[in-house]
């Protein structure tokens, strides 16, 4: 398949689909909303699940902000570059101790999602 800069092709409508298999299925990847806790928007769960705040329409600018973001998480599952379990998360080989909501990185505790940790990205 090629990819041509400047093709007229693709997502017009600019909603993030890429041919799931039902509504609730993005690019082979589960998206369901739930109550996230204050100030989450969306949650990537190395099972193949994204949860996105049940506070964001679907479809809105928001909605296709947080699933693309949560997508890029979905792919270092997927590419084995991050996992996680209830004590640690591992990046590239190295592990972090996490605890309640926060991961100790370079002696430093950060909460969980913080855009200064190198396997979050800062769109």
């Amino acid at each position: 398949m090629a990819f041509k800069l400047g093709s007229n092709r693709g997502n017009k409508d600019k909603k993030l689909n890429f041919n799931g298999t039902s509504d609730n299925m993005v690019s082979g990847v589960r998206v369901e909303f739930a109550d996230l806790p204050e100030g989450t928007m969306g949650e990537c769960h190395r099972e193949g699940v994204i949860y996105i705040s049940n506070d964001i329409e679907k479809d809105s600018e928001d909605y296709n902000r947080v699933l693309q973001h949560e997508m890029k998480h979905m792919t270092h599952f997927k590419l084995g570059r991050v996992d996680y379990d209830d004590e640690t998360l591992t990046f590239d080989g190295v592990t972090y101790p996490r605890k309640d909501g926060y991961i100790l990185y370079e002696g430093e505790w950060y909460e969980e999602g913080d855009v200064d940790l190198p396997w979050e990205f800062k769109d």
